[in-house]
């Protein structure tokens, strides 16, 4: 390419320039216009002989056109002066190019225009996302001295995860079932989803890739896909249609294994639980129509059903509820262990571990009791028991005529997962700083080289560079995050009505957040919550 007045450049022998007066002129001859051509080359070409001003869709289009005259592309082409070059500052990374210039420049005869800063972009070859209201904004109101972000990549866009969706209810509330006439059925409980052979239970959405985005070199930045999740398969269950479909192999009900869904038959005990049927351990659902005798135990993966009563017995529900008719009559060597919920009529010297809500329609007297909630009516009765519960507890009459002394303990769970959850948080950005630490050490011996950098180490230094800032817009977030659970460890928030009850017999103890409370007096609808720090009592 041989260009007048001083811009002798070698370049295709297709292409003649000539520049007038008036303008810039390109004659393109037909018969030397290779078969692929790539109108970047002849922009690098330019840009490479410090060109500046030119209108690259204006030379394309006349490329294209091959008419083998002279075609006008334009005013004078102009050489960029490399005495502005000191007063400019271009950082440039994938996602963004920012700018500024200095204000000693307004102490020179150099007039800084909208080309220089174009040139230089195309120097650094940015090509995409170019912000040329800022560039013109930057220019005609000279703001000097401050920093722009004058082109920007469109981010890709992550992909969706892939979503499993449970067809069938799976942890329904659980009750007797209701016959027509508003009589209960305990023959029939309606504590187990049934489900036939062949019918779907969940199905699965497949993740997506994603959409990439675009660089400011004009690159495709590559998305993050969504995460792939499988099918929660469990004992006789089948995947179908392409992983996504989950179906039962066989008619039964629905139970959880951890993740797994799981179909299992009921296994009905048609008497007592004694010397007769043995001890009970099934991995899905048991129906026992008579008592669980005293030094038995019944452990099942699903849920249990008494119609009887339990006596000095354990009974142990590993993922579901446990439902007794009758009472318990522990005789201090009972256990009863529910994942879920648990009814009964009675309870009565008996150690109890129940994972969510516990429902008694008459009295708890000497137990020992670990749950999340308690419910019971106006007519209920607590005596001579300790309860640690995670939820709230909703009460009847607290203590007896003669005296009696209950112990109601709020069990602190949300500080240790919040602490537990600043553990993690602080040990990622540990891994965090060394990877920035690391990255900076790599980037420092590329960032001293006086000479003009490879190739190679141009690509090297531009992926540092895009890594260092995802990794620093990374510890910003997780720092914040950090913050603010720091926050919620130190002040832990009001809580009302975490134990309510018709009638209060002293003695009870409460304990919210290591606070102890005493009530020895007798009170009359009363209401325990956690306020401004300390145990209050309100009437309801």
């Amino acid at each position: 390419m041989a260009f007048p007045n001083n811009l002798d450049v070698e370049g295709p022998r297709w292409l003649l320039w000539k520049i007038l007066p008036e303008g810039t002129y390109l004659t393109v001859i037909p018969e030397l216009v290779p078969e692929k051509w790539d109108i970047n080359e002849i922009r690098k070409t330019l840009v490479k002989n410090k060109v500046i001003d030119f209108d690259i869709a204006r030379i394309e289009s006349v490329i294209k056109a091959a008419s083998g005259t002279m075609e006008y592309i334009g005013g004078p082409l102009e050489l960029f002066e490399e005495g502005k070059r000191r007063y400019m500052y271009l950082h440039v990374t994938p996602m963004q190019a920012r700018f500024s210039i200095n204000m000693e420049v307004l102490k020179t005869d150099y007039h800084i225009t909208n080309a220089d800063v174009l040139f230089v972009l195309a120097e650094k070859s940015v090509v995409y996302g170019i912000d040329y209201e800022t560039i013109d904004e930057i220019i005609s109101k000279q703001f000097y001295g401050q920093e722009f972000i004058i082109a920007s990549a469109d981010p890709p866009v992550a992909g969706r995860d892939a979503v499993v969706t449970e067809v069938q209810p799976i942890d329904p509330d659980a009750r007797p079932f209701l016959n027509e006439d508003g009589s209960v059925d305990y023959k029939r409980w309606d504590n187990i989803r049934q489900i036939n052979k062949g019918e779907v239970i969940c199905t699965r959405t497949p993740p997506t890739p994603g959409i990439p985005g675009i660089s400011v070199f004009g690159h495709p930045l590559s998305p993050t896909p969504g995460e792939d999740y499988s099918l929660p398969r469990g004992m006789n269950t089948r995947v179908i249609d392409h992983e996504t479909k989950l179906v039962a192999t066989i008619e039964g009900f629905l139970y959880r294994n951890g993740r797994d869904i799981c179909v299992g038959g009921l296994y009905i005990i048609k008497e007592d639980v004694c010397f007769k049927t043995g001890n009970i351990d099934y991995s899905g659902d048991v129906l026992i129509r008579g008592n669980v005798n005293a030094g038995f135990s019944v452990i099942a993966g699903g849920n249990i059903s008494v119609e009887g009563s339990v006596e000095s017995a354990h009974v142990e529900s590993k993922t579901g509820n446990i439902f007794i008719k009758n009472s318990v009559f522990g005789q201090n060597n009972a256990n009863i262990i529910a994942e879920k919920n648990m009814t009964a009529e009675n309870l009565q010297d008996a150690t109890i571990k129940i994972g969510k809500t516990l429902t008694v329609k008459g009295q708890i007297r000497n137990c020992k009791i670990e749950l999340e909630n308690l419910n019971m009516p106006f007519s209920g009765q607590i005596i001579g028991s300790s309860i640690a519960f995670r939820g709230s507890l909703k009460c009847g009459s607290i203590g007896g005529k003669i005296e009696s002394v209950n112990e109601f303990t709020f069990v602190e769970n949300e500080r240790d997962n919040y602490k537990k959850e600043l553990q993690k948080l602080t040990d990622l950005l540990l891994k965090l700083n060394a990877t920035i630490e690391l990255l900076e050490s790599k980037l420092l011996p590329i960032n001293s080289e006086i000479t003009t950098l490879t190739p190679e180490l141009e690509n090297q230094k531009k992926l540092l560079v895009s890594q260092l800032f995802s990794c620093n817009n990374s510890k910003e977030q997780l720092t914040e995050k950090r913050k603010k659970l720091i926050r919620l460890i130190e002040t832990m928030p009001d809580k009302d009505a975490m134990i309510s009850a018709h009638t209060l017999f002293p003695i009870l103890k409460v304990s919210i957040f290591d606070f102890e409370r005493e009530f020895k007096q007798e009170l009359l609808n009363l209401r325990i919550g956690w306020r401004k720090g300390t145990i209050k009592m309100d009437s309801m």
